[in-house]
């Protein structure tokens, strides 16, 4: 579903190059949940706008079902961190889930149909006039993901989506999420900077070296598809997959080979 080839990033600075990714090489099948994740300031974030179309790279390629990526592909939806900042304010809840379906040259009743289900699917049935500034920092980001999930993505890109909210509220986004690429059988490339998130989500972890940023690691998670936050992050099988990607991380901070 996703190849990326020798992708790279450099940016001027200061009349010099800086170069955020160089060579960056992975793929992600049809139906996978891979997580990404790397020391701070990385480039996870870049990677991810690389992959969505939103960011040219300076050199490589990524492609989504077979083509180049030359824009935002299609069947392809983000949601982004900053939940406060991707929903419009000005708009209610289901105007926001509706908005790109308006593309898809949908009915109204199409459309309307969408975003109910969208909304019942993230547990926010009936909240189609709500305005966002009504709901918890949580809700917000349920809306930004039925926004994606209405839209029926074969791909989605998640950019670092909970890092904003509490440690309960995230949990339950966690299981949200795995609930909904269950039962959706979407593809799903998860950032976080979150170590035991990365783990209880993904199938496999990909670990990021520090920059100039190329593929450090791949860390397949063999903890089965019934997860849960009490049992399975108590498990010593989680434990060691954990341990293994921090080392693998604090050696990327140490630019260790």
């Amino acid at each position: 579903m996703l190849e990326v080839a020798g992708i790279g990033k450099d940016y001027r600075v200061d009349g010099g190059v800086f170069t955020a990714v160089d060579s960056l090489s992975f793929h992600v099948a049809e139906g996978e949940l891979v997580c990404v994740v790397g020391p701070s300031g990385c480039g996870k974030t870049t990677l991810l706008r690389m992959c969505a179309g939103l960011l040219a790279p300076t050199r490589g390629t990524a492609r989504v079902d077979g083509r180049d990526v030359d824009g935002p592909p299609e069947g392809t939806a983000v949601v982004f961190q900053e939940y406060g900042r991707s929903l419009f304010p000005w708009m209610r809840v289901g105007a926001n889930v509706e908005l790109p379906l308006k593309r898809l040259g949908l009915t109204r009743a199409e459309r309307r149909d969408r975003v109910a289900e969208a909304l019942r699917l993230v547990d926010l049935e009936g909240k189609e006039q709500v305005w966002p500034w009504q709901l918890s920092g949580g809700m917000q980001q349920r809306v930004a993901i039925a926004r994606a999930v209405a839209f029926r993505p074969r791909l989605l890109l998640m950019d670092e989506p909970f890092a904003a909210v509490d440690a309960q509220t995230r949990a339950d986004l966690e299981d949200l999420i795995r609930d909904l690429w269950s039962r959706l059988g979407i593809t799903v490339v998860f950032i976080t900077h979150d170590i035991d998130e990365s783990v209880y989500l993904g199938q496999r972890v990909l670990v990021l070296s520090s920059p100039p940023t190329t593929l450090r690691a791949e860390i397949h998670i063999d903890l089965g598809p019934d997860r849960d936050q009490l049992d399975t992050r108590s498990a010593p099988a989680f434990a060691k997959l954990r341990a293994a990607v921090w080392r693998e991380i604090q050696a990327a901070k140490r630019g260790a080979a």
